[in-house]
This record gives C-alpha cells, structure tokens and sequence, in this order.
C-alpha cells in the first residue's frame, strides 16, 4: 500500500496535552481573580478548545475583556510549559512506519500561532517525520484576513485539510488522522480515509459515525498499513 497523503492532527492524536492545558486554564483564571485548583478543573474537563464551555462548568462568566485576558494567561502558561506534554507513546515508532509508505505526510492543527506550533514540533521531535505544518494562522495569512475563527468548527477543519492538500497534483489515497468527531467529519466529507484515536476529545461513540476506523492510539496504526 502506498499513500499519497497522511494528515494528522496534533493536540490529542501526536502530543497528549491534556495536562498542560488544565494547568493552563487554572493560571488563565487566575489572571482574572478565580483561583480554581487543576483538580477542580480536571473533574470537569473535556478535551477541547472550547474555553467558554469549560468557564460554564465551573459556573464562572467573564466579561469580554475579562475572557481575553484569561485567554492570554491560558496561552502564556501553555507555550512556557511544554514539559507538561509528552508525545503519545509509540506515536514516534508508527510515524516512522507510516513514513514508509507515504509520498506527503502533514500535521494539520486548529491552533493559531504557526511559529509556536513549530517550536513545540521541533521540541518533541516531531518535525524530522512531516515535511509541511498547517496551522489556522497559515489558513488567514492564504485568505488575508488576520484571523479565521476557531468556530464553526467544521468549515474551518474543511479549509484547513484543502489547504494541507492543494498542491499535491495527483490522486491518490489520502489517510487522515485526529482525535474529535469534528475533525474527522470534515476528512469524511472530503473523500479521505478518517483514523479516529482515542486518546483525546471523542470516544469510540463520539468518532465512530465519522472514522473509517477506530483506533486507541496513534500507535495502532501499525495494525492498520
């Protein structure tokens, strides 16, 4: 089997930053006067951006001003922090595999900063497997405007995956590979081939009706090539 493309997402799918991002909040709180305990947060917590769903959990409504600075504080903590994180285990083993037998391997992620992301990547050790990383800052820059938001959900991830596609000329199979039912969903509707991985946002019930096939973790897509 030989693929012409394999996209994959990376919060969730490569990196599993769940821990990071629940300290995150916990200082983005605190910027704004709420000093909520990681334990609180990790009780309520679903792996996902959607910030203002977590504040309505914890029954917290900032102002706008008030949610962009415990935005800025959630960032500030995340990018400092990265070794809260850790790569997937047996995610660097696959990725190799699959490199094997891929002409264009591509990290796709919602987040905005591109260049943060690329350190991160380069941080973990990432980078030396995906030749292209495409980020929603990659996405407003090609559309010049200064930001494309995060929602809708889907025509965003939509954007997202043509863009990471646009200049490979020829057919061929195109894998896809991400931890919510939103990111496979907009794979699916493109035609692609959806790996759903467990160890994100979505369960099995969640990806199921989106993914080609369900899988744990990045590392079960040995099984699967």
């Amino acid at each position: 089997m030989k693929l012409k493309a394999f996209l994959s997402d990376l919060d969730g799918t490569l990196i599993d930053t769940r821990e990071r991002a629940i300290h995150a909040h916990s200082s983005g709180l605190h910027a704004i006067g709420y000093t909520i305990h990681p334990d609180q947060i990790r009780k309520l917590y679903q792996y996902s951006f959607d910030a203002r769903d977590l504040l309505n959990r914890l029954n917290i409504h900032p102002s706008d001003s008030e949610f962009m600075k415990y935005l800025g504080g959630f960032r500030k903590h995340f990018f400092s922090h990265k070794g809260q994180s850790n790569v997937i285990p047996g995610a660097i083993y696959a990725l190799k595999q699959v490199q094997s037998l891929t002409e264009h391997m591509r990290i796709i992620t919602s987040r905005q900063d591109s260049q943060q992301t690329l350190q991160e990547i380069r941080f973990f050790g990432l980078d030396k497997w995906f030749e292209k990383i495409f980020t929603r800052g990659d996405l407003a820059n090609v559309k010049g405007k200064g930001r494309v938001p995060l929602f809708p959900f889907l025509p965003q991830r939509r954007m997202l995956i043509r863009l990471a596609l646009r200049d490979i000329k020829n057919e061929g199979e195109v894998w896809v590979v991400g931890d919510s039912a939103g990111e496979l969903e907009a794979a699916k509707s493109l035609g692609c081939t959806t790996i759903g991985v467990l160890t994100g946002f979505g369960t099995s019930e969640d990806l199921a009706p989106f993914a080609t096939h369900v899988i744990n973790s990045f590392a079960e897509i040995v099984h699967l090539i």
